[in-house]
């Protein structure tokens, strides 16, 4: 990682700050509207590579305009939130931005930007996404672990496109308990570390104002760093195993298929963990102090809704994506085990990514999917890309790929 502090903090602060003085002044109006990045049911951000299908630097200067007008608040808010850590060496960096922006004009933007290894991109789309869908994106606790780059960003902007707003809203529903030990203690015995290990770490400092836990995108280790995503049950946040998510990026070379991935399948992997999120939350009204899995009700465990996942028959087996995951088991390693979450995950994805081949492999499924949890929300899949999604190698490039497969 390179050291931000080697030069340019306070010059790439007055870039921000001058590209945010010229922007047109807009109304003012409360956080977390979705009134940008708004939801898109066609293809156009199905049909794309890591270089395409996102908001520009001067988009995201007027979302975060929009947010800050009249309310110099907001900003030392976010950023406290988007560069919350409780690691020593997390706190020693953050100590050293404080230190470098204090000449700054805009010193919580000079902040995020040294977090965000001085990329301006990275630190407005971040603020963007947060102030506009109240996503929070950082590094993770374990210091040393692979970050999120421009790249993941980008990707998960158009992720969060794929979700309906009310469906947003109801991810972000979570809420800590108020008396954490108090309440595990009056669990059953054996039920007491599993509500432990599912209480999230920094829960107490990741509140926003109205005690919601937004949506959360980390980097993880996962089981064994076999596992490229996950979500925990009774959770909303989602830890990505950076080095294994980014084998299914575009652009990819996979010998034992003699194919190359021409869009970014980054995409499908996130739809799949996001369903986990409204499989989570879809039934709380987030007013119930106890939230663990153990003791609410979700759409896997929902016996009526539970039935009709388990007579669904996918559109296309989890490992037969593109005729290519069977062979990659670093990218497939745990995303569908037999469960019902697993399950259930995989067809809210498919119905977002594959609606035209799930509508037809199971209808019942997809009608209720599209009555009861997109409440008549349709989409655009993968079938209607006017592109092809992958394209064979040549002689050079199966040579090359070699040391890439199996």
């Amino acid at each position: 990682m390179n050291n931000p502090l080697s030069g340019h903090a306070s010059a790439a602060a007055s870039i921000l700050f001058a590209s945010l003085l010229c922007r047109p002044v807009l109304a003012e109006n409360s956080l977390f509207q979705n009134l940008f990045f708004t939801l898109s049911q066609s293809n156009q951000l199905l049909c794309t590579t890591r270089e395409n299908g996102f908001k520009s630097i001067p988009e995201l200067l007027e979302i975060i305009q929009f947010y800050e007008l009249n309310n110099p608040h907001h900003r030392q808010q976010a950023i406290a939130v988007l560069t919350d850590h409780k690691n020593q060496s997390h706190l020693e960096d953050l100590a050293a931005f404080r230190q470098a922006c204090k000449i700054s004009r805009t010193p919580e933007l000079c902040i995020l930007q040294l977090y965000w290894d001085d990329d301006q991109e990275a630190t407005l789309r971040a603020l963007a996404l947060f102030y506009d869908t109240r996503t929070i994106i950082k590094h993770s606790e374990w210091y040393d672990l692979p970050r999120f780059n421009r790249d993941h960003l980008r990707l998960f902007e158009k992720g969060i496109r794929k979700i309906p707003a009310y469906l947003r809203t109801t991810i972000s529903h979570a809420k800590p308990l108020s008396d954490f030990v108090a309440e595990v203690t009056n669990l059953p015995e054996k039920i007491q570390p599993f509500a432990r290990e599912a209480q999230p770490i920094d829960y107490e400092t990741s509140l926003w104002t109205d005690n919601t836990y937004p949506l959360k995108f980390i980097p993880g280790n996962g089981y064994g760093h076999e596992i490229v995503a996950q979500v925990f049950s009774g959770q909303n946040l989602i830890q990505f195993n950076v080095k294994a998510f980014d084998k299914g990026g575009d652009g990819n070379m996979y010998r034992d298929i003699n194919l190359k991935y021409l869009v970014d399948f980054r995409l499908p992997i996130l739809m799949h963990e996001l369903a986990h999120t409204i499989d989570n939350f879809h039934f709380w009204n987030g007013q119930d102090d106890l939230y663990f899995f153990y003791w609410y009700r979700k759409i896997s465990t929902d016996a009526a809704t539970s039935a009709i996942i388990k007579k669904a028959r996918l559109a296309l087996w989890p490992s037969k994506w593109f005729e290519a995951y069977e062979y990659l088991w670093e990218v497939n390693e745990g995303r569908y085990n037999g469960r019902v979450q697993e399950k259930l995950a995989e067809l809210i994805a498919q119905y977002i990514l594959l609606p035209e081949q799930l509508k037809h492999s199971s209808p019942v499924a997809y009608q209720w999917l599209r009555q009861d949890v997109f409440l008549g929300i349709e989409y655009q899949g993968y079938a209607s890309c006017m592109n092809p999604l992958v394209e064979p190698l040549d002689f050079w490039q199966d040579a090359i790929a070699k040391i890439l497969g199996r």
